[in-house]
Protein backbone atom coordinates (compact mmCIF):
# COMPACT_ATOMS: atom_id res chain seq x y z
CA UNK A 1 0.00 0.00 0.00
CA UNK A 2 2.70 2.73 0.86
CA UNK A 3 3.93 2.08 -3.24
CA UNK A 4 -0.05 2.75 -4.70
CA UNK A 5 0.23 5.79 -1.38
CA UNK A 6 3.88 6.93 -2.94
CA UNK A 7 2.19 6.72 -6.25
CA UNK A 8 -0.73 8.61 -5.95
CA UNK A 9 0.47 11.68 -4.90
CA UNK A 10 3.35 12.26 -7.50
CA UNK A 11 0.87 11.31 -10.16
CA UNK A 12 -1.61 14.08 -8.29
CA UNK A 13 1.35 16.18 -8.89
CA UNK A 14 1.94 15.08 -12.48
CA UNK A 15 -1.77 15.61 -13.64
CA UNK A 16 -2.07 19.15 -11.43
CA UNK A 17 0.59 20.20 -13.64
CA UNK A 18 -0.38 19.22 -17.15
CA UNK A 19 -4.27 20.68 -16.05
CA UNK A 20 -2.76 24.13 -14.89
CA UNK A 21 -0.83 23.73 -18.16
CA UNK A 22 -4.82 24.41 -20.17
CA UNK A 23 -6.18 26.62 -17.23
CA UNK A 24 -2.95 29.53 -18.57
CA UNK A 25 -4.58 29.00 -21.75
CA UNK A 26 -7.75 28.37 -21.43
CA UNK A 27 -9.37 30.97 -23.94
CA UNK A 28 -8.07 28.07 -26.26
CA UNK A 29 -10.10 25.45 -25.26
CA UNK A 30 -13.55 23.98 -26.89
CA UNK A 31 -15.82 23.66 -24.21
CA UNK A 32 -19.22 21.32 -24.39
CA UNK A 33 -22.04 20.87 -22.56
CA UNK A 34 -22.59 17.25 -21.16
CA UNK A 35 -26.05 18.73 -19.80
CA UNK A 36 -27.40 22.05 -18.41
CA UNK A 37 -24.55 23.52 -16.76
CA UNK A 38 -22.24 20.81 -16.73
CA UNK A 39 -19.31 21.72 -18.79
CA UNK A 40 -16.46 19.09 -20.27
CA UNK A 41 -13.76 20.03 -22.53
CA UNK A 42 -10.22 18.64 -23.59
CA UNK A 43 -8.49 19.87 -20.62
CA UNK A 44 -10.62 17.36 -18.51
CA UNK A 45 -10.23 14.42 -20.96
CA UNK A 46 -6.54 14.66 -21.40
CA UNK A 47 -5.88 14.94 -17.47
CA UNK A 48 -8.21 11.99 -17.18
CA UNK A 49 -5.98 10.00 -19.78
CA UNK A 50 -2.97 10.87 -18.64
CA UNK A 51 -3.97 9.40 -14.92
CA UNK A 52 -5.43 6.13 -16.79
CA UNK A 53 -2.20 6.14 -19.05
CA UNK A 54 0.25 5.95 -15.70
CA UNK A 55 -1.88 3.81 -13.37
CA UNK A 56 -2.46 1.06 -16.42
CA UNK A 57 1.78 1.12 -16.56
CA UNK A 58 2.40 1.13 -13.30
CA UNK A 59 -0.68 -1.22 -11.47
CA UNK A 60 -2.31 -3.01 -14.38
CA UNK A 61 -4.37 -5.39 -12.40
CA UNK A 62 -6.47 -2.80 -10.86
CA UNK A 63 -9.27 -1.21 -11.88
CA UNK A 64 -10.30 2.44 -12.98
CA UNK A 65 -13.57 4.58 -12.71
CA UNK A 66 -12.98 8.44 -13.88
CA UNK A 67 -15.42 11.10 -14.38
CA UNK A 68 -15.03 11.40 -18.31
CA UNK A 69 -15.13 7.40 -18.77
CA UNK A 70 -17.77 6.67 -16.07
CA UNK A 71 -19.84 4.86 -18.57
CA UNK A 72 -17.36 2.17 -19.65
CA UNK A 73 -17.39 1.11 -16.20
CA UNK A 74 -19.41 -1.78 -15.50
CA UNK A 75 -19.69 -2.35 -11.66
CA UNK A 76 -23.11 -3.29 -10.41
CA UNK A 77 -22.57 -1.28 -7.03
CA UNK A 78 -20.27 0.99 -5.16
CA UNK A 79 -19.44 -2.08 -2.69
CA UNK A 80 -18.59 -3.64 -5.56
CA UNK A 81 -14.88 -1.43 -6.44
CA UNK A 82 -12.00 -3.59 -5.38
CA UNK A 83 -8.46 -2.39 -6.28
CA UNK A 84 -9.64 0.22 -7.96
CA UNK A 85 -8.72 3.71 -8.97
CA UNK A 86 -11.30 6.46 -8.58
CA UNK A 87 -10.47 9.73 -10.25
CA UNK A 88 -11.82 13.42 -11.14
CA UNK A 89 -9.46 15.25 -13.68
CA UNK A 90 -10.22 18.38 -12.83
CA UNK A 91 -13.06 18.88 -10.24
CA UNK A 92 -14.66 22.47 -10.34
CA UNK A 93 -14.25 22.38 -14.04
CA UNK A 94 -17.09 25.65 -14.11
CA UNK A 95 -13.67 27.82 -11.66
CA UNK A 96 -11.63 26.79 -14.11
CA UNK A 97 -12.90 27.28 -17.07
CA UNK A 98 -14.03 30.65 -15.85
CA UNK A 99 -10.29 31.61 -14.37
CA UNK A 100 -11.19 30.95 -11.01
CA UNK A 101 -8.57 29.51 -9.37
CA UNK A 102 -10.54 27.18 -7.10
CA UNK A 103 -10.30 23.50 -8.73
CA UNK A 104 -8.30 20.23 -7.98
CA UNK A 105 -7.62 17.08 -9.29
CA UNK A 106 -8.76 14.02 -7.31
CA UNK A 107 -7.27 10.55 -6.79
CA UNK A 108 -8.47 8.02 -4.63
CA UNK A 109 -7.30 3.89 -4.26
CA UNK A 110 -10.28 2.05 -2.94
CA UNK A 111 -11.01 -2.06 -2.05
CA UNK A 112 -13.40 -3.17 -1.30
CA UNK A 113 -16.10 -0.25 -1.68
CA UNK A 114 -13.38 1.80 1.00
CA UNK A 115 -11.14 4.23 0.13
CA UNK A 116 -7.59 3.47 1.40
CA UNK A 117 -5.79 6.63 0.14
CA UNK A 118 -6.47 9.91 -1.23
CA UNK A 119 -4.76 12.77 -2.84
CA UNK A 120 -6.35 16.13 -3.65
CA UNK A 121 -3.73 18.60 -5.76
CA UNK A 122 -4.38 22.13 -5.69
CA UNK A 123 -2.69 23.14 -9.25
CA UNK A 124 -2.94 26.78 -8.48
CA UNK A 125 -1.84 26.88 -5.09
CA UNK A 126 0.58 24.37 -5.41
CA UNK A 127 -0.98 22.39 -2.71
CA UNK A 128 -1.41 18.90 -1.89
CA UNK A 129 -3.50 17.57 0.43
CA UNK A 130 -2.99 13.41 1.23
CA UNK A 131 -3.93 10.42 3.58
CA UNK A 132 -3.46 6.84 3.42
CA UNK A 133 -5.71 5.32 6.32
CA UNK A 134 -4.33 5.06 9.81
CA UNK A 135 -1.40 7.31 8.74
CA UNK A 136 -2.75 10.85 9.50
CA UNK A 137 -3.59 13.57 6.98
CA UNK A 138 -1.13 16.09 5.49
CA UNK A 139 -0.94 19.00 3.49
CA UNK A 140 2.85 19.93 1.20
CA UNK A 141 2.90 22.79 -0.22
CA UNK A 142 6.45 25.28 -1.24
CA UNK A 143 8.10 22.18 0.38
CA UNK A 144 6.79 22.72 3.78
CA UNK A 145 4.76 19.44 4.98
CA UNK A 146 1.89 20.26 7.62
CA UNK A 147 -0.38 17.58 9.65
CA UNK A 148 -3.76 18.57 9.11
CA UNK A 149 -6.59 18.74 12.28
CA UNK A 150 -10.57 19.36 11.59
CA UNK A 151 -11.34 22.46 13.57
CA UNK A 152 -12.54 22.10 17.20
CA UNK A 153 -15.69 24.02 15.77
CA UNK A 154 -18.57 22.75 18.38
CA UNK A 155 -21.26 25.52 17.63
CA UNK A 156 -23.18 26.09 14.24
CA UNK A 157 -24.10 29.78 15.70
CA UNK A 158 -20.62 31.50 13.51
CA UNK A 159 -19.36 28.32 11.87
CA UNK A 160 -18.35 28.39 8.28
CA UNK A 161 -20.01 25.97 6.27
CA UNK A 162 -19.45 25.30 3.02
CA UNK A 163 -23.29 24.04 1.40
CA UNK A 164 -22.48 22.64 -2.65
CA UNK A 165 -24.93 22.40 -5.00
CA UNK A 166 -25.40 21.83 -8.58
CA UNK A 167 -26.57 24.21 -11.32
CA UNK A 168 -28.79 21.63 -13.42
CA UNK A 169 -32.57 22.28 -11.58
CA UNK A 170 -33.96 24.03 -8.94
CA UNK A 171 -33.90 22.26 -5.74
CA UNK A 172 -36.52 22.84 -2.73
CA UNK A 173 -34.26 20.36 -0.76
CA UNK A 174 -31.11 22.60 -0.91
CA UNK A 175 -33.12 25.99 0.15
CA UNK A 176 -35.02 24.47 3.22
CA UNK A 177 -31.19 23.44 3.95
CA UNK A 178 -29.94 26.70 3.96
CA UNK A 179 -32.91 28.32 5.64
CA UNK A 180 -31.80 26.10 8.42
CA UNK A 181 -28.29 26.84 8.16
CA UNK A 182 -29.44 30.13 8.19
CA UNK A 183 -31.62 29.89 11.45
CA UNK A 184 -28.63 28.07 13.33
CA UNK A 185 -26.92 31.31 12.42
CA UNK A 186 -24.09 29.49 10.40
CA UNK A 187 -22.04 31.17 7.25
CA UNK A 188 -22.46 29.68 3.84
CA UNK A 189 -20.24 29.33 1.28
CA UNK A 190 -20.19 27.16 -2.05
CA UNK A 191 -16.89 27.74 -3.53
CA UNK A 192 -17.80 24.93 -6.49
CA UNK A 193 -15.10 22.54 -5.79
CA UNK A 194 -16.30 19.11 -3.63
CA UNK A 195 -12.76 17.46 -2.87
CA UNK A 196 -11.00 21.07 -2.39
CA UNK A 197 -13.98 22.10 0.29
CA UNK A 198 -13.62 18.44 1.62
CA UNK A 199 -9.81 18.98 1.75
CA UNK A 200 -10.26 22.22 3.30
CA UNK A 201 -12.41 20.99 6.33
CA UNK A 202 -9.31 18.25 7.01
CA UNK A 203 -7.33 21.55 7.54
CA UNK A 204 -9.64 23.36 9.55
CA UNK A 205 -10.36 26.08 7.44
CA UNK A 206 -13.98 25.08 6.60
CA UNK A 207 -16.24 23.97 10.12
CA UNK A 208 -17.89 21.36 7.82
CA UNK A 209 -19.19 20.99 4.05
CA UNK A 210 -23.01 19.64 3.10
CA UNK A 211 -23.81 18.18 -0.90
CA UNK A 212 -26.87 16.24 -1.11
CA UNK A 213 -26.30 14.58 -4.57
CA UNK A 214 -22.41 14.02 -5.13
CA UNK A 215 -20.57 12.08 -7.71
CA UNK A 216 -18.04 9.15 -6.06
CA UNK A 217 -14.81 10.52 -7.73
CA UNK A 218 -15.99 14.16 -5.93
CA UNK A 219 -15.91 13.18 -2.35
CA UNK A 220 -14.41 9.71 -1.67
CA UNK A 221 -10.39 10.42 -1.66
CA UNK A 222 -10.92 13.91 -0.06
CA UNK A 223 -13.24 12.18 2.47
CA UNK A 224 -10.41 9.75 3.76
CA UNK A 225 -8.30 13.03 4.22
CA UNK A 226 -11.26 14.12 6.63
CA UNK A 227 -11.36 11.38 8.61
CA UNK A 228 -7.62 10.55 8.97
CA UNK A 229 -7.55 14.64 10.15
CA UNK A 230 -9.86 13.63 12.66
CA UNK A 231 -13.27 15.28 11.21
CA UNK A 232 -16.15 13.74 10.79
CA UNK A 233 -17.44 12.19 7.95
CA UNK A 234 -20.75 10.64 7.38
CA UNK A 235 -20.95 7.34 5.76
CA UNK A 236 -20.71 7.89 1.81
CA UNK A 237 -22.47 5.02 -0.08
CA UNK A 238 -23.95 5.40 -3.94
CA UNK A 239 -26.12 2.93 -4.71
CA UNK A 240 -23.88 2.19 -7.63
CA UNK A 241 -20.81 3.97 -8.94
CA UNK A 242 -22.19 6.31 -11.27
CA UNK A 243 -24.96 7.19 -8.75
CA UNK A 244 -24.55 9.93 -6.15
CA UNK A 245 -25.31 10.00 -2.49
CA UNK A 246 -25.13 12.77 0.13
CA UNK A 247 -22.05 13.85 1.26
CA UNK A 248 -21.44 15.53 4.80
CA UNK A 249 -18.26 16.21 6.28
CA UNK A 250 -17.62 18.50 9.24
CA UNK A 251 -15.54 19.23 12.86
CA UNK A 252 -16.49 16.21 15.09
CA UNK A 253 -17.75 18.57 17.32
CA UNK A 254 -20.48 20.08 14.85
CA UNK A 255 -21.54 16.37 13.52
CA UNK A 256 -24.82 15.88 15.68
CA UNK A 257 -26.05 19.13 14.82
CA UNK A 258 -25.08 19.00 11.31
CA UNK A 259 -26.73 15.28 10.58
CA UNK A 260 -29.98 16.67 12.33
CA UNK A 261 -30.26 19.50 10.41
CA UNK A 262 -29.36 17.60 6.90
CA UNK A 263 -31.18 14.31 7.35
CA UNK A 264 -34.31 15.05 9.12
Amino acid sequence: MSGRYEFAQALARKAGACALGYWRRREQLVVELKGPGDFVSLADREVEALIRREIAAAFPDDGFLGEETAAEFEAEAASGIDRCWVVDPIDGTHNFLRGIPYWNVAIAYVEGGRATIGAVFDPPHGELFHATRGGGAWSETSGQRSRLRAAATAALPGAYVALGHHDRSASPEYLELRRKLMDAGAAMRNFGSAALQLSHVAAGRLDGFIELELSIWDAIGALVVVEEAGGFAAPFAPARPTAKAACLACAPGLAPALLQLTFT
